[in-house]
């Protein structure tokens, strides 16, 4: 595969990929410029990955979106016409006693947060309720990520205020959330298609295995499936990867590329079919249980389906059940959803049909969370560009890798338009 000088190589084709692409490829300065996206699955979409269960499709990565909050999403959604529906999950049943005050202790403390920009969001609340109520506080709110050390006061109030099950708990009550019938691997086609019409040209089974950025001419080494070595080293490039996946290439990361540190947390989604919705005459359909126990998080959808979601410590947890068998795992499912439902576990029935999805690293995020994080970054000395939803302030959703894609293209068309600026003077120097 020959690569020339007119070329524009993008490593990813997650949502930030393919909309970078797409952008660059509507672009007039990028008219005569041969545009590719190398991708080491066999899919668009990264961590937006949707599956169909039972005649039902899943979302075993991003699932969800806010009318209010994703501006970017509502948008493609509604220009490519896709079939969307209420994501009915605002309003939790069976309330724990916590959640009466919790909305006033949390406003009562955020004029605070200015106060301690380096506290954990757990010492930040231990300073004002104490530790017992703390721990309480943010066993309620069903987020355990809430307790890790670099979540900061002001990161949890945005964690808070950007979740439809307890935003219920801050001044966004009344946000709408939707979620795409066919989930969200939908989108992402529909825009793959859309790139494919502009001739963004797509290479699956390419795996970035290393790079050589310390240099004004950077190289790109992937590895197709058989293991055939492709190299690149001329044009532009664009690494739309989340930080930890930067961290393996050995290309200095964070350092040579930002002022910034990042994080991540794991992610587990477990969704369960039944012969018939017996949730409903418990009054469960289209509600929410936050639980004290690893389950966490339980969504009874309509008449469809059951599913659950945790993240940090407890998507470990169940990523290890599931290593233990379906048995074990399915066991544990069922016994922990009878604790949370207050009932014997011979009362529920056992699903016809499950999947589950463990992300390690589902959510990344800058660890200094501040609205003056760049959306992209670009290598100090070789100039490489690097978008990720984890720099903006939209980390972890849709939104974020929408955001990220447009900024890589706008900061590469901006290259190009003055290094085009440039070329036009020293010709006109020329004639002169």
């Amino acid at each position: 595969m020959t690569v020339r000088e007119n070329t524009i190589s993008i490593i990813g084709a997650g949502i930030s990929g393919i909309f970078c692409a797409l952008t660059l490829a509507k672009s007039k300065e990028c008219k005569n410029t041969t545009i590719r996206v190398y991708e080491h699955k066999d899919r668009v979409g990264g961590r937006a990955h949707a599956v169909k269960v039972n005649d039902h499709y899943v979302d075993l990565g991003a699932g969800r979106f806010s009318s209010g909050l994703h501006h970017n999403v509502k948008e493609q959604v509604k220009l490519l016409d896709l079939a969307y529906e209420k994501f009915p999950f605002t309003q939790l049943k069976r309330p724990q006693a916590l959640h009466k005050s919790l909305k006033s202790i949390l406003k009562n403390l955020k004029p605070l947060c200015d106060e301690h920009p380096h506290d954990s969001f757990e010492e930040f609340l231990t300073i004002y309720v104490g530790r017992i109520q703390a721990k309480e506080m943010i066993n309620a709110l069903g987020y355990d990520s809430l307790a890790l050390p670099n979540i900061t006061p002001h990161i949890a109030y945005d964690i808070i205020e950007k979740h439809p099950e307890i935003q219920g708990f801050s001044d966004n009550a009344g946000y709408e959330w939707f979620n795409l019938k066919e989930g969200f691997s939908a989108l992402t086609e529909k825009l793959y298609e859309q790139a494919l019409t502009h001739g963004v040209e797509f290479h699956f089974g390419h795996e970035l295995i290393s790079l050589e950025a310390d240099t004004a001419s950077p190289s790109l080494i992937l590895k197709k499936d058989n293991q055939q070595t492709v190299i690149i080293d001329e044009g532009e490039m664009i690494l739309t990867f989340p930080p930890t996946a930067m961290k393996k290439l050995d290309c200095g990361f964070p350092q040579d590329w930002s002022n910034y540190t990042y994080g991540s947390i794991p992610l587990f989604k477990g969704f369960l079919f039944y012969d018939a919705p017996w949730w409903q005459e418990l009054d469960l359909a289209d509600h929410v249980v936050i639980a004290n126990s690893p389950m966490r998080k339980l969504y009874f959808k309509d008449n469809r389906y059951v599913f659950f979601y945790t993240d940090s410590e407890y998507a470990n947890f169940w990523r290890d059940a599931t290593l233990k068998g379906e048995a074990h795992y399915l066991q544990t499912v069922k016994e922990l959803m009878a604790e949370a439902l207050k009932c014997h576990v011979s009362q529920l029935p056992d699903p016809n049909n499950h999947t589950y999805k463990h992300w390690v690293h589902g959510v990344e995020f800058s660890q200094e969370s501040c609205p003056n994080h760049p959306e992209t970054l670009e290598h100090k000395r070789s100039h490489i560009i690097s978008a990720s939803d984890a720099y903006t302030s939209h980390c972890g959703w849709m939104e974020g890798g929408i955001m990220a894609g447009t900024s890589a293209a706008k900061t590469l068309l901006t290259r190009i338009k003055q290094s085009q600026a440039k070329a036009v003077t020293k010709s006109e120097l020329v004639h002169v």
